[in-house]
């Protein structure tokens, strides 16, 4: 039997045919890299006893919680996958939202999710916050490539999946932070776009905000497809604007005023987290007021643009909370995947800009290299440019300097030292 295959426009050089039956392999492939990291993870677990910063994980756990927090502190195994956001987690999933504790900065989808699984099954939140963060992931890498694929073809796809994964802030994928629920979101929304699932794109736009304040941002990205969906009734008649129209209206789906139905779903998102912290703290902006507690992100950072510039240049540290040059030289990066971007499709700009350009301007790139993860144009343009070699060697290049330094993060972050 003939397996059926769809020819997709290129527009980076790459494998032009899509081939639906190959998604299997993605699939085996995705599981056997979470097999491997989990073997690495194990092996500098139980070699690095004599790495693990002790000293730091009981000061924070003095400072940043509430007495009697685990006073006694966690076990020999467990205390390597606890460390810095992912405590905070663990204990909004265990506690709860009490006004009084610091983690209530943190969103609440994620950790009702953990705790929910938890009493389901009746494992250890640390258990159950490495299983979903990880099955998350995998269900995110393989639709991310299954997009890319159809838009791109097989051979982009590939290679830009490649880069995400090897990526040094893609480790946080796989712990006990918020990154891999929200990057699977970002797919579910990615995917519903572009095959024009208005059902799952409206579902995954309102439950962004629930896990990641940058979901609220969503509304950029859902107003550009918008604009697009008017069918060019008064838009400008340049070429480009033409052909985008084009692209995303592509297949008769008959949205209409749906597509301007979904910019409102990050707002109902947004207006659902500030009345369940109304309803759990008594105010229903102690998430956004408990930010204090860190002096890193305020949303009026958004405009201050002198105080973003003196930052960009303010390297003090290979990569630390603050100052950090590997945080910066990401924030470059993306900088200069942007033609391609601009090539390989305009949309990928407005997904750039709440997933790269806001989280810069509002934390001064704290934590960046993370928040940069989720920026998927960023691979995708990184899977055009490395696909017009006609030989593979640029890619693995690519690749092997990623992982290098996303295995030095990740020893860093097993032994409660600063990875992002």
């Amino acid at each position: 039997m003939r397996r059926e295959q769809t020819t997709r426009p290129s527009a980076a050089g790459g494998d032009r045919s899509y081939e639906p039956g190959r998604w299997m392999r993605v699939v085996r492939t995705v599981l056997l890299v979470k097999l491997a990291y989990a073997a690495v993870v194990a092996f500098m677990v139980f070699e690095g006893e004599a790495s693990f910063e002790r000293e730091t994980a009981r000061a924070i756990l003095r400072g940043w919680f509430p007495r009697g927090w685990q006073e006694e502190g966690r076990g020999r195994w467990e205390r390597h996958f606890a460390t810095w956001d992912a405590e905070h987690y663990l204990y909004l999933s265990a506690e709860g939202y009490n006004p009084d504790a610091r983690s209530i900065a943190f969103y609440p989808l994620w950790p009702l999710l953990v705790r929910l699984t938890g009493a389901l099954t009746g494992w250890n939140h640390v258990v159950v916050g490495l299983a979903l963060a990880n099955l998350f992931s995998a269900g995110a890498w393989c639709l991310f490539h299954r997009v890319a694929a159809r838009r791109w073809g097989e051979r982009v796809a590939d290679v830009a999946l490649a880069t995400l994964v090897a990526f040094p802030g893609s480790l946080f994928f796989q712990f006990i932070y918020s990154e891999s629920l929200f990057f699977l979101l970002l797919m579910v929304l990615w995917w519903g776009l572009e095959r024009h699932r208005f059902g799952a794109a409206w579902v995954a736009a309102y439950l962004a905000p629930l896990a990641r304040g940058v979901g609220v941002f969503g509304v950029v990205p859902l107003a550009w497809q918008a604009v697009f969906h008017m069918r060019g009734r008064w838009l400008p008649r340049w070429r480009w604007w033409r052909e985008e129209q084009e692209r995303v209206t592509a297949g008769g789906s008959g949205w209409g005023g749906k597509a301007w139905g979904l910019v409102l779903a990050p707002v109902l998102g947004w207006g659902t987290y500030l009345g369940l912290m109304k309803l759990w703290t008594g105010n229903a902006f102690a998430g956004v007021e408990a930010q204090k507690y860190w002096g890193v992100h305020a949303i009026w950072h958004l405009w201050d643009l002198r105080g973003f510039w003196e930052s960009l240049f303010d390297v003090r540290s290979w990569h630390e909370f603050h100052s950090s040059l590997l945080d910066r030289v990401g924030f470059l990066l993306l900088v200069y995947s942007l033609p391609v971007q601009w090539f390989m499709g305009r949309d990928l700009w407005a997904w750039t800009a709440m997933l790269g350009v806001v989280p810069a301007l509002s934390g001064r790139f704290v934590s960046y290299i993370r928040f940069e993860s989720c920026t998927f144009p960023l691979f995708v343009a990184l899977g055009g440019v490395l696909c017009l070699f006609r030989r593979s060697w640029p890619a693995v290049v690519w690749v092997m300097l990623n992982l290098a330094v996303h295995l030095h993060l990740l020893w860093r972050f097993l032994n409660y030292r600063w990875a992002g």
